[in-house]
């Protein structure tokens, strides 16, 4: 298995691990319009991020030749600028959750409650469904999988392989929780109320921890890859 691929599969993940889309995925579940809300909202996710990527390869495929120097070095240059600003997205996050500690240090810790937009879930409408899908899509690792794929140097086949790899990865968490909800609501729906209740509590610091792993891996493959 090629660095390259390792990269995209790594990536796709990450795109797939974003608490914010499984949390969306799992309140939609129980939308007053029925289960065509939750496969609308996975539609686009994945409608979004695969013409995203399509756009970026085509884009730069036409500029740069899959494999080749200037591409590597283009890649390199702006997964580094992407490495970099996810480490400071990460670090500001991490100052600011410390600040509120610090200010709330003494008092009963308050529990985490969720946001009233995601709390008026329930009422959304199929193209606000859609539109949430576009919106909460994981772009900047859509970014970089389009950079690790114009890295590889293969060919049309090859680069088309690695583009359904990372759709598929990007898209399993929200797709997943629409199935188990869908096709098994029964047997399902104590594993998922699980899921939203812990991703409530803790979606701040898996944000801040995939951004900072991210931006860490990100910035160290691109420097390697500019020497």
């Amino acid at each position: 298995m090629s660095a390259e691929t390792t990269s995209v599969i790594l990536l796709g993940l990450g795109c797939a691990a974003n608490p914010w889309g499984i949390m969306i995925a799992v309140l939609l579940l129980d939308a007053r319009r029925g289960h065509g809300i939750v496969r609308t909202y996975v539609a686009a996710w994945v409608a979004a991020i695969s013409v995203v990527l399509v756009a970026l390869l085509a884009g730069f495929g036409a500029i740069f030749e899959s494999g080749s120097d200037s591409a590597t070095t283009v890649t390199s240059l702006l997964e580094l600028g992407l490495g970099l600003a996810l480490i400071a997205w990460g670090c500001a996050r991490v100052l600011q959750a410390r600040r509120a500690a610090a200010a709330t240090s003494g008092d009963r810790p308050a529990r985490e409650e969720m946001p009233r937009w995601l709390r008026a879930i329930e009422s959304i409408s199929y193209v606000g469904a859609f539109l949430l899908g576009i919106y909460s899509a994981t772009y900047p690792l859509v970014i970089a999988g389009a950079g690790e794929i114009l890295r590889a140097d293969g060919g049309t086949r090859e680069m088309a392989a690695l583009a359904v790899l990372f759709v598929v990865l990007g898209s399993s968490s929200v797709v997943t929780v629409a199935a188990l909800g869908t096709f098994a609501p029964r047997r399902s729906a104590a594993f998922l109320d699980r899921m939203r209740a812990w991703l409530t509590v803790h979606n701040r610091a898996v944000i801040t921890a995939i951004l900072l792993i991210l931006g860490v891996s990100l910035t160290a493959r691109s420097l390697g890859g500019l020497v």
